[in-house]
């Protein structure tokens, strides 16, 4: 009769805060031993304190028996406390929960309807698969009972009954059929949430509830209950087409009289994923007009994403990008506003108006969008601002003119820099409004997420129907190039592909383009940051790729060659080295052969000077010398290097060899070399290839190209070769020997099927011995009658076919009163012809009549 009771422990609670956990280890103490009395009241009243202990943290899952010891209190007062400790503390590995099932199933069949309230409510709690099997039918049962508020907590009790056995659901069916006909509103109202619920995995089984559901649409002025009804019939509309001319009348109704902003909303995003908005029949609004469906719900979602609530205006650019999906023409009239909602603060509604805005994109509407996201990327704490005087070698026009549209304003441009304090090239004239330059405080912008979307949005917006929204090119370039700098997250595969992609396609930007690859491989800050997998290195090696390919569109320079050996060189993988140096020898090639065509002393020794800078370079960057002569005239050695890399430095180092020797001597004219070098790698221009091209070509009749070539190649990585045994002057070879294995060598090394049968180690140490590359024999292919020249031959006919068609559309295209803008040739992917399908023979012309 001493015990502490809830409220006894509340009090000291709030008296002793100073010492809280000494009080409640305490009173932990005390709990333990009042739940092992006989006396029914106080353990009941100490399963109440630790309910409310367990509010506060502390575990008492030890308590679970004396929990349930509880529940089979005859008193409804006891058995709720132990009811609320089974809800709190109980999981599905509690073990004493088997000893609840005939407890459950008893206070289930109980007379007294509040031990059935409780039972359910601790049920839905508690349940597992055992316990949801075993009193299925017990609950089913309870759905007859006599009071509302019971049938209504037994069918929440058997959704979650369900949700663990789901074979029970074809008993319950039949009861949530008859459910919906009670005569209490509140027990329609849970059948309908439960079947809205349950539609979520399966819609399927619900479709022949449908007419039901029509007749409570129609009938009932809950509008909870209603909401659930048309979320329902938002996922029964795409399975019977049908149901969309039956609601068409009903929704528009509801969408023209109701002033709950919550059934509003669901009836128009059911109106439109449920493709009602397409049924061809005119609505009354609320003034008494006819319109469209369609445009009914695109004016009525303007008071959503116009609202001061976030969570309006969330919703509403949620369901105005479904209905862009569906009439892309109504969504335009409403640029301006979803282009106020890119400057909201909250991240989320910015990321739904971003999906929105970048659908809404035209020719006209392109650079505004474009510019005002990145006026975000820029005005943000990922990026630093400074003036544009405060650096050195800055071309203010340079790319003003392109991202402006010619407005050269020395107020509004400025150069960024990152977090790293490399330098934006390209970023000024980026801002476009008078405000400040730098972002007080956090900014959404500044989600690494946002940042990455900022930048896909703004590519797909410019790429869109094959450039379609373009109108200038070198605009779209500066972007790419500003994006480079300002995108703050790692996007350099994705910015490589595309100022690759527009550059390899469009021929007037060419050039234009080229001049910014320079400029990007001149930032030296952007230099240093570039690393193998970096955003830097992707993109400079684009950069160098583009440069090298086509440096005959800009002035010749030694001064490229230099930009594409940087020292940065060494930090990159294989693929990236390769493609600086394969780059470095066509610009090479180019400057040799522009410099021919002025040929003079001072010519001659300025060759002289760069080859030999080339080949110092080389030396210090990729090769290791061996012996005292330098790279030109010594035995290189190339370091540890890919193969790719290899190879290319190799090609290079040689054609810088015969470019020495050519020039050794000085003469009036150029030498032959100098002018036909380059010729090597302009013979024939690189187009984009279709995908499927590869697939298209032919396989030669007997050629397996599965099968090795030869035995398996060994694998000397990780074997360790023991060393060679002491060789005495007796048995070592002669000069005639081993100048007779050479002589064999060589007689079989013109014999393309020829592999040398020579041990391992032998092959490890004679590597040196391999003949050179050049010596290599080049076979003939036989292709089957489909070699390239007849692939060129097809290639050039379907071309002349295509541009024929092309020029007879233009010529009966009709004239519109708007300047067309200027033509631009953008290279589609090129195919392989189908030399697998026949070729049609064609038809001898018939002798003229005389």
């Amino acid at each position: 009769m001493f015990e502490k009771s809830l409220t006894d422990l509340i009090q000291g609670l709030r008296a002793n805060k100073r010492n809280e956990a000494e009080y409640i280890q305490k009173s932990l103490e005390e709990i333990q031993s009042e739940v092992q009395q006989s006396d029914m009241y106080c353990k009941s009243t100490a399963i109440d304190k630790l309910n409310y202990l367990h509010m506060l943290g502390y575990d008492t899952n030890w308590a679970n028996f004396n929990a349930v010891e509880v529940m089979a209190s005859p008193r409804f007062g006891e058995k709720r406390k132990g009811y609320l400790a089974a809800a709190q503390s109980f999981h599905q590995e509690t073990d004493v929960l088997m000893l609840a099932t005939n407890l459950i199933r008893k206070d289930l069949a109980s007379s007294n309807a509040m031990e059935v309230s409780v039972a359910l409510d601790g049920l839905a709690q508690v349940a597992t698969l055992e316990l949801a099997t075993d009193l299925f039918d017990d609950v089913v049962a309870v759905l007859g009972h006599s009071r509302p508020f019971i049938r209504k907590k037994a069918l929440v009790c058997l959704y979650r009954l369900v949700l663990k056995h789901p074979d029970g659901l074809h008993a319950l069916a039949p009861q949530l059929r008859e459910r919906l006909d009670d005569p209490d509103p509140s027990v329609v109202s849970s059948a309908v949430s439960v079947i809205c619920e349950l539609a979520r995995t399966n819609p399927h089984n619900y479709l022949p509830l449908a007419p039901r559901l029509y007749q409570l649409m129609n009938s009932s002025t809950n509008n909870w209950m209603l909401i659930k009804i048309v979320k329902l019939f938002a996922s029964l509309t795409p399975i019977e087409p049908r149901l969309a001319k039956k609601l068409h009348g009903p929704l528009s109704q509801l969408i023209c009289s109701t002033s709950a902003m919550s059934l509003l909303y669901e009836c128009i995003h059911t109106a439109v994923v449920g493709d009602i908005i397409g049924v061809p029949l005119p609505v009354t609004d609320n003034v008494g007009c006819e319109a469209d469906f369609a445009e009914l719900c695109a004016r009525k979602l303007v008071f959503f994403y116009e609202s001061a609530d976030h969570n309006l205006r969330y919703v509403g650019l949620v369901t105005l990008g479904e209905l862009q999906a569906r009439r892309p023409e109504l969504v335009v009239n409403q640029y301006e506003t979803v282009l106020k909602c890119l400057d909201d603060p909250d991240l989320s509604i910015r990321m739904r108006a971003l999906s929105v805005i970048s659908g809404m994109a035209t020719r006209r509407t392109l650079d505004r969008t474009v510019k005002r996201l990145m006026s975000q990327l820029i005005l943000s704490n990922t990026i630093r601002l400074q003036p544009v005087t405060s650096l050195p070698n800055v071309d203010s026009t340079e790319y003003s003119g392109k991202y402006n549209g010619g407005a050269a304003d020395s107020d509004l441009m400025a150069m960024a820099t990152d977090a790293t304090g490399a330098s934006l090239v390209s970023a000024r004239g980026s801002i476009v409004q008078s405000r400040q330059l730098t972002a007080a405080g956090p900014s959404p912008a500044d989600s690494p997420e946002y940042r990455l979307l900022v930048v896909e949005a703004i590519v797909d917006m410019c790429t869109r129907q094959s450039y379609g929204n373009l109108s200038n090119f070198e605009w779209y370039v500066a972007v790419l190039v500003d994006l480079v700098y300002t995108a703050g997250v790692d996007v350099g595969q994705l910015l490589s592909e595309k100022i690759l992609d527009v550059t390899v396609r469009v021929r007037q930007v060419r050039e234009y383009s080229v001049r910014l690859m320079r400029q990007m491989l001149s930032d030296q800050q952007l230099v240093r940051r570039a690393t193998s997998g970096s955003s830097a290195a992707k993109v400079l090696c684009t950069a160098a790729y583009i440069l090298g390919e086509y440096c005959s569109l800009l002035s010749a320079s030694s001064e490229d060659i230099a930009l594409l050996l940087p020292e940065c060189l060494e930090k990159l993988d294989g693929e990236q080295q390769a493609t600086f140096i394969q780059a470095a020898i066509k610009v090479y090639t180019n400057w040799l052969r522009d410099v021919a065509g002025y040929w003079s002393t001072e010519v001659w020794e300025l060759v002289r000077a760069v080859t030999s800078s080339i080949m110092s370079q080389l030396s210090d960057l990729l090769l290791a010398e061996t012996g005292a002569g330098n790279a030109l005239s010594g035995n290189v050695v190339v370091a540890e290097l890919p193969l790719q890399a290899t190879a290319r430095l190799r090609h290079f180092v040689e054609i810088t060899k015969a470019v020495s020797v050519a020039t050794s001597n000085p003469s009036d004219s150029a030498p032959q070399l100098c002018l036909e070098l380059h010729e090597l790698f302009t013979a024939y221009e690189l187009n984009p290839v279709s995908v499927a091209a590869q697939g298209k070509v032919p396989i030669p009749n007997g050629l397996d190209l599965d099968s090795p070539i030869g035995g398996p190649i060994p694998d000397t990585e990780h074997i360790m070769f023991p060393p060679p045994p002491p060789v005495s002057p007796e048995s070592r070879p002669r000069a005639s020997q081993s100048g007779g294995g050479r002589k064999q060598r060589r007689s079989h090394k013109n014999e393309p099927f020829y592999l040398d049968g020579g041990n391992d180690a032998e092959h490890v140490r004679g590597l040196a011995d391999l003949p050179d590359v050049d010596d290599i024999p080049v076979v003939q292919l036989d292709l089957g009658g489909h070699g390239l020249e007849d692939m060129a031959k097809t290639r050039k006919k379907k071309k002349s076919t295509k541009n024929g068609a092309a020029k007879r559309e233009r010529r009966n295209r009709v004239r519109t009163a708007s300047p067309p803008p200027a033509p631009v040739d953008i290279a589609g992917d090129e195919d392989m012809p189908d030399v697998s399908a026949p070729q049609p023979q064609p038809q001898p012309t018939p002798p003229a009549q005389n």
